[in-house]
């Protein structure tokens, strides 16, 4: 596709994927959803989804929709979560940061991977079960199976 959002890119979405999974869309980012190959749904429809993107305003929002949506993952799906920044003038006063939203799927066994800029007010994690991390280079985990992989006792 020709007109791909750059965006696409860093969330390493693959052209032809089937239907994406993508929950709590703040109407600043409508012309990115607009953008995606094929269906869009901001419900879940599908059993799974090989891509899920999910975004909350607040901790509570954030683990609340992460954790809803853990059964529609496919196998090693492209899972991101996706939180204000804290320099963001639009939202102001969210409790949530990189290392907070971190942690949020610890419990289910997954570690965030990748931490991109989605815009001026939105940053994302990207998370992988820790079974799909081929070589954790960090010095610290958040799940049991992360530390044990890392030495971080």
């Amino acid at each position: 596709m020709s007109d791909k959002h750059p965006l696409l890119k860093k969330l390493q979405w693959k052209e032809n994927q089937k239907a994406v999974l993508i929950v709590n869309v703040p109407k600043e980012y409508e012309d990115v959803v607009k953008a995606f190959e094929g269906r869009v749904d901001r419900e879940r429809k599908e059993e799974t989804y090989p891509f899920v993107q999910i975004f909350g305003t607040t901790m509570e929002e954030v683990s609340t929709l992460a954790k809803s949506v853990v059964s529609a993952l496919e196998e090693d799906a492209l899972f991101w979560l996706c939180y204000p920044k804290k320099s963001s003038k639009v939202y102001k006063g969210s409790n949530c940061n990189r290392d907070t939203v971190a942690t949020v799927l610890a419990e289910e066994g997954f570690e965030p991977v990748r931490n991109i800029a989605i815009d001026d007010d939105w940053s994302a994690l990207r998370f992988r079960k820790v079974e799909h991390i081929k070589k954790m280079v960090r010095k610290f985990a958040h799940t049991e199976v992360g530390k044990e992989r890392t030495n971080d006792q």
